[in-house]
């Protein structure tokens, strides 16, 4: 049989597998093979045989497997010696099929040696003579034990016959007269019952975070409109936010070239601890504080949004580009008419005499001054963009300070591509993005309906920048004033949740449960499971 060898290696460890049978990978002990990469599913991809046939099965992983480049899905793939299987965020894969050596190939070497009996037989044994043809006569009839073998096959086949006939007239016809069917060799191929959530929990933060990095389309310059809007403390000052088309035209074209060579670029410094994947229930914790101790509410939908942005009270909305950072964010934003969204009703249409449309009619006939019409589908789309640019109004010293550290440094704006995001708007992106992690709804409390996080896109940042960003990030968590994550793959990106009091948060399971027990705000916690059928 063919000698089978994984060859592992990714930033964190190196290791050689033998593949005797079948072998899981994955981030934890549901696993075989157990990796440190944060970007691998909890049982990510498992490679199996079928004789001398090698298989791999992604096991519906939130990252995916990859063959030479091309992700699988669904039913095992063939693999074959030399081929290169990506997985998780930095695990690579070689495969090698070679024929197995002269000493492993052959029996071992116990059971090649000779018996006593055979070396008193041995033509080398001197008291014995070899043996001639005249010891051996010829003769045209069948041997013995060959006639004694043929007629021992059939009379096993008789009984078989018999024993068929008495079992099927005896057992009441349980196969209805039919012999039960034999397993043929390609069903052997082990049978996999693929989990929708990928091994994941989604009441695991740990889990559910990836499906809040998804990344959105990116902004054109042609879906934007320069904002013409006072200052909230001054009525004769201009806004901050009235950022020109222009200016954030040349801030985004400086964070998008600039000498950068790619989300991995060689010379990266170790994955600091602080940024494992791991640690993120944290962030979790401090939004259930948020729910608990200042009555924060998750937004739902978009209507959520603009009653946050009417109260003042928790968000503020940021400039679109600045000297120190520019916003990628609303490239996915529509121009459909608002809907309404809860995780029991699903998507419901927004009458003119509700609350949600009374709500929304307030802000756009006055947003910081300017005003938008509800039935123009360019303003709606625009009302979109501007929520999807709110962030934590405590958190944003710290924000614009790190910003404005990193433009020291480099003299290149930050590219940030996610911030507060509305429950409806994460779902929209995993309708589109085969990499997200469906939003289950139970329980669910993601960082980005916090206005707290903040996502960086890695693809544009050279090594120094990357280094320097890993270092600031880690010096800040030790410091205890955020929460970081480092995120491969299809949405490489640097997440950051930036704790609004400064304070790390407390005991998690205590914070969830005294949400849960508050009458008035639990039912935002025990939300039923999303439906499949719904449309959204």
């Amino acid at each position: 049989m063919k000698k089978v060898t994984l060859r592992i290696e990714n930033p964190y460890e190196r290791e050689t597998v033998a593949l005797e049978d079948e072998i899981s990978i994955g981030r934890s002990d549901a696993s075989q093979v157990v990796l440190s990469d944060t970007g691998l599913s909890r049982k990510n991809t498992t490679f199996f045989r079928d004789g001398e046939a090698v298989f791999v099965v992604d096991e519906n992983s939130l990252n995916g497997t990859f063959v030479n480049g091309e992700k699988i899905s669904g039913a095992p793939v063939r693999v074959f010696d030399g081929d290169e299987i990506k997985l998780g965020s930095e695990t690579r894969i070689a495969l090698e099929i070679s024929e197995q050596s002269a000493v492993s190939s052959q029996p071992s070497a116990v059971g090649n040696q000779p018996s006593a009996a055979s070396l008193k037989k041995s033509p080398t044994d001197k008291n014995q003579k070899p043996k001639t043809k005249s010891q051996k006569p010829k003769t045209n009839q069948p041997p013995m034990i060959l006639m004694l073998a043929v007629g021992a096959v059939f009379v096993i086949l008789l009984f078989g016959v018999v024993a068929l006939i008495v079992a099927n007239s005896v057992g009441g016809g349980e196969n209805n007269g039919k012999p039960t069917p034999q397993p043929v060799k390609a069903a052997l191929i082990p049978v996999r019952v693929i989990d929708p959530l990928g091994g994941e929990d989604p009441d695991d933060i740990d889990d559910l975070i990836a499906s809040w990095e998804v990344e959105e389309d990116p902004l054109k310059a042609e879906d934007l409109a320069e904002i013409k809007s006072v200052s909230p403390t001054d009525a004769n000052k201009p806004s901050d936010l009235n950022v020109s088309i222009d200016f954030w035209k040349a801030q985004l074209n400086k964070a998008l070239n600039h000498g950068a060579s790619g989300a991995e670029p060689a010379g990266l410094i170790p994955l600091p601890v602080e940024l494992v994947g791991g640690n993120v229930s944290k962030q979790k914790a401090k939004l259930a504080e948020l729910i608990r101790t200042k009555g924060f509410k998750q937004p739902l939908d978009f209507a959520d949004l603009a009653q946050l942005r009417l109260e003042n009270k928790f968000v503020v909305e940021l400039p679109m580009a600045t000297d120190s950072y520019v916003l990628d964010i609303g490239g996915s934003a529509t121009s459909e008419e608002f809907t309404s969204f809860d995780f029991e009703t699903g998507v419901g249409k927004i009458a003119p005499d509700s609350p949600k449309y009374k709500i929304l009619k307030q802000l756009a006939d006055n947003f910081d001054g300017q005003k938008y019409d509800l039935n123009n589908p360019v303003d709606r789309k625009q009302m979109r963009i501007r929520l999807l640019r709110m962030y934590n109004k405590d958190s944003r010293k710290l924000f614009e300070e790190f910003m404005n550290g990193y433009y020291q440094q480099f003299k290149v704006p930050m590219r940030v591509t996610s911030l507060l995001r509305s429950m409806d708007y994460q779902i929209s992106l995993n309708k589109t993005n085969a990499n997200s992690f469906k939003v289950s709804g139970k329980g669910s409390l993601p960082p980005h309906t916090s206005g707290c996080a903040f996502d960086i896109s890695r693809k544009n940042l050279t090594r120094d920048e990357q280094n320097w960003i890993m270092q600031k990030f880690s010096e800040l968590e030790r410091n205890r004033k955020l929460d970081s994550l480092r995120e491969g793959n299809a949405n490489a990106c640097f997440h950051s949740f930036i704790y609004p009091d400064g304070i790390e948060p407390t005991n998690l399971n205590l914070a969830i449960a005294e949400i849960i027990r508050s009458d008035d705000l639990a039912e935002n916690f025990l939300i039923p499971e999303l439906s499949t059928s719904s449309d959204f």
